[in-house]
């Protein structure tokens, strides 16, 4: 800015800030305005009084303000704060400082978390609080209704009746109730040996006549049109056969190809005026009229190339193509003229020819497309080239792609097999489709969570069963539909299954082209029929029956894991009498009846699965239980054992109403008129065992009922415990002989028989003439030698105590020398 501009802006200013009133002048000589400058400059720049004033106020409240300011200026933030620089490892000094800074520093950050998380949950506690109170008080707010609007009930005692025999509450619903007597019926037949349904047709039929659901029925239709193809043999792998033969890919199209019909007929049935129907009833006429209904309005047809008797020619070959047939396409190009080679190629296509000619033919329409057509501004024309020669499969079809059948349809048109790819143009395969819907597409595009149906058709058309019931499967509304599904699909050897039971419900093989997945049937049944095989176990074993082809990481059949977990969990009576049946009158360890009986096909019987439920059940330590499954299965040998153990535990225990001595005592019962009949197919030293134990526990019964003299025969019979001194090498010999529960038992045992001479010995010593366990010999008049006698006893009993080859609990020495010592 030069001088005459800062002049005429100066001037601007002058006259826009001219005020009416003329403001008096002030004049100062240069002496005053210096002596103006220093004042102010004097005010603004002094800090001494603010310093004096600070220094007044702190020193009176007892602050060094100098020293204060000196330990501020040595203070760093950085050092205080921040992470502390590593020192040198010779440095001990500052490794020292530095550590006791960092333990100062940690103090200070845990303190500083611990109070923002009080803080925190304070402020919580008071919200919460203050909205309590707030909604007391809106409850309290409101008007409570007049006592008097409430009618004068009076209440009446109804009476409830109980059957004599209850049944649990079926937890299936009525979609699965009448799946479940389709699989009854299906298992059924095979059993008895006549000719199976087919269970994909039949839960397709159930569905459409049963189900009063559109998308259910939809979903069945799909996975029946797609399984009608040629069966398999369980030797051959689903998953590649799937991948190689074509016929899948085949009844994908057609399946869209008869529902894109069935939707132009009521499209056109709406339209019938606009129609103008007419002529033989079949695809030509019907793409006809539909192309005259749709293309009615001038602005309609901009863009499109050729003209067929006044309607666009290329919509009319691409409905025809879309509806399935390349005959009526083939007769429109035909009447128009255009195209020759186009027409011969369908020409080829629906005669199924191959060979030179054609492949000469598809390069000459592909070079026409790339030079000609790449940038059409026909969509139907170019879409025709792209179905017919399967090329540029990234195009979208935005104008004709209306729905995802539509999408689906185009895609599956333009696929190719591996012999059939053309190397040196970028072209579709049915793996890199099923790749895009699963992958690339997944189900946030396609909305799976509100369109469940729809996505399990598009999987379904694309040949990805598992993945689509897998799916299905994850939500409890389709879950039955799910199971069935994948049962029906496995039933006729579609069905992709993992080697081992063990992998998850989803699963892939390192051999399996992707992104083909395997469902692990085994798991997906399990998971459903656990759900109702306690409330409905007739249906639940007839699904486990599918499993019977299965096979675990063991071997053993699947059906049997399945069935042995089942009476793990529940091995009531009543459970056990619905699968194995009733014991014959004979007690001949026979049972009759039972829901596993009506599988007699099964390699393994009624008998054998008790077994295998009794061996796990002992696993698990439940020896009661476990008996129970022994004796059903007629292994005496195994339950003998294992009563054994458990009377060794509760023997000396005196008798209790449902106590398991007396659970135990009914055991014994039944297996005593069972070894009557079966004694030679238990071990002697078993039997040995269990006898003495059974005398043992008579014993027990007699001593705490106070039959002292019997209580004393049992043992002297089984020559348990000595009588004197002498026999107590033989007694130690013949304990050696009998099993260990013996010698858990032998402290109670000898415990009772001390208290037995004790107490004779206090009769003795207090009164005379009575009645003594131990004979004629403990008369009044014999009472010394009678008590010598009992002196002899006790002493055998600890001398006994001490040869055994056993450690005796301690309490056992000492209670037992404590009472000789009280009887000298």
């Amino acid at each position: 800015m030069d001088l005459v501009e800062l002049l005429q802006q100066a001037q601007r200013l002058t006259n826009e800030t001219k005020m009416d009133t003329e403001v008096p002048g002030v004049e100062r000589t240069m002496s005053q305005v210096l002596q103006a400058t220093q004042e102010f400059h004097s005010r603004v720049t002094q800090t001494g009084t603010n310093d004096l004033q600070a220094h007044i106020l702190l020193g009176s409240k007892g602050v060094d303000l100098p020293k204060l300011t000196q330990k501020l200026e040595t203070l760093s933030a950085r050092q205080s704060f921040e992470p502390l620089d590593p020192v040198t490892d010779t440095d001990v000094q500052g490794y020292l400082k530095n550590e006791r800074e960092n333990a100062i520093l940690s103090v200070i950050d845990e303190t500083n978390r611990s109070i923002f998380e009080s803080v925190e949950r304070q402020k919580w506690r008071c919200v919460y609080s203050e909205w309590g109170e707030e909604k007391e008080s809106l409850l309290n707010a409101l008007v409570g209704p007049n006592q008097q609007d409430f009618p004068d009930v009076q209440r009446q005692m109804v009476p409830t009746a109980m059957a004599d025999e209850p049944t649990p509450f079926s937890r299936l619903n009525v979609h699965q109730q009448l799946y479940a007597e389709q699989i009854t019926i299906y298992n059924e037949s095979h059993i008895q040996g006549i000719q199976r349904p087919n269970l994909v047709s039949t839960f397709a039929q159930l569905a459409q006549e049963s189900f009063d659901d559109e998308n259910v029925a939809e979903m069945w239709n799909v996975l029946e049109f797609m399984s009608a193809v040629t069966p398999l043999s369980r030797s051959i792998d689903p998953i590649k056969n799937r991948q190689t033969a074509p016929h899948f890919v085949h009844q994908a199209r057609t399946y869209l190809e008869r529902r894109y019909k069935t939707y132009m007929k009521k499209f056109i049935e709406t339209n019938l005026v606009l129609a103008r129907r007419g002529g033989i009833p079949n695809v030509y006429n019907l793409v006809r009229s539909y192309v005259g209904v749709t293309f009615q309005r001038p602005q309609s047809l901009y863009g499109l190339h050729d003209v067929n008797n006044g309607r666009p020619l290329w919509p009319l070959v691409y409905y025809s193509m879309r509806s399935g047939d390349m005959e009526a396409a083939a007769m429109y190009l035909k009447e128009s003229g255009t195209c020759p080679d186009l027409q011969k190629l369908m020409t080829l296509r629906k005669n199924g020819e191959v060979g030179t000619s054609m492949a000469k033919l598809e390069g000459q329409l592909k070079l026409e497309f790339n030079n000609k057509l790449h940038d059409c501004t026909d969509p139907y024309k170019k879409a025709v080239y792209v179905i017919l020669l399967a090329c540029d499969p990234h195009f979208t079809h935005v104008e004709l792609m209306r729905s995802i059948d539509d999408f689906l349809w185009m895609q599956l048109s333009i696929l190719r097999s591996q012999d059939q790819r053309d190397y040196n143009i970028e072209q579709l395969t049915y793996s890199g489709l099923q790749s895009l819907i699963l992958e690339k597409y997944g189900e946030n595009y396609f909305n799976a969570r509100e369109k469940a149906p729809l996505y399990f058709q598009v999987l379904a058309l694309t040949g990805q069963f598992e993945a689509a019931i897998e799916f299905l499967a994850r939500t409890e509304k389709n879950r039955s539909h799910a199971v069935h599904m994948a049962i029906a699909l496995n039933e006729i050897s579609m069905l992709g299954a993992p080697r081992s039971v063990q992998q998850p419900l989803l699963s892939s093989e390192p051999e399996d082209p992707a992104p083909m997945k395997r469902l692990n049937l085994v798991r997906l049944i399990v998971m459903y029929a656990k759900c109702f095989e306690q409330t409905d176990t007739k249906q639940a074993l007839q699904y486990y029956y599918l499993l019977r082809h299965f096979k675990s990481e063991d071997g053993t059949n699947a059906m049997l894991t399945c069935v042995c977990d089942l009476l793990v969990e529940n091995c009531s009576d009543p459970m056990l009498e619905l699968v194995f049946g009733v014991e014959d009158v004979d007690k001949s360890l026979r049972y009759t009846g039972g829901i596993f009986a009506e599988f007699h096909t099964l390699e393994c019987d009624k008998y054998s699965l008790a077994g295998m439920v009794g061996d796990e059940l002992s696993k698990r330590s439940n020896y009661e239980s476990a008996i129970k499954l022994y004796f059903i299965a007629g292994q005496l040998g195994k339950a003998l054992r294992l009563l054994c153990s458990l009377l060794a535990q509760v023997v000396h225990q005196p008798p209790q109403k449902g106590s398991m001595r007396e659970r135990l005592s009914v055991v014994i019962q039944r297996l005593d008129a069972a070894l009557a009949e079966r004694k030679t197919d238990v071990e002697v030293h078993v039997i040995v065992t269990y006898t003495v134990l059974t005398q043992v526990m008579e014993f027990f019964d007699l001593y705490h009922a106070g039959g002292l003299r019997l209580a004393l025969e049992i043992l002297a019979n089984n020559r348990l415990i000595p009588a004197s001194s002498v026999e107590v090498d033989e007694c130690v010999t013949n304990l050696k002989r009998m099993g260990p529960e013996i010698i858990k038992v032998l402290p109670d045992i000898l415990l009772a028989a001390m208290d037995i001479v004790y107490q004779e010995y206090v009769k003795l010593k207090g009164a005379s003439g009575t009645g003594s366990v131990f004979g004629d010999e403990t008369k009044s008049e014999n009472k010394e030698p009678a008590i010598r006698h009992l002196r002899g006893r006790a002493k055998a009993l600890t001398n006994m105590a001490a040869s055994v080859p056993y450690r005796m609990p301690s309490t056992t020495n000492q209670r037992l020398v404590q009472l000789e010592i009280l009887m000298h």
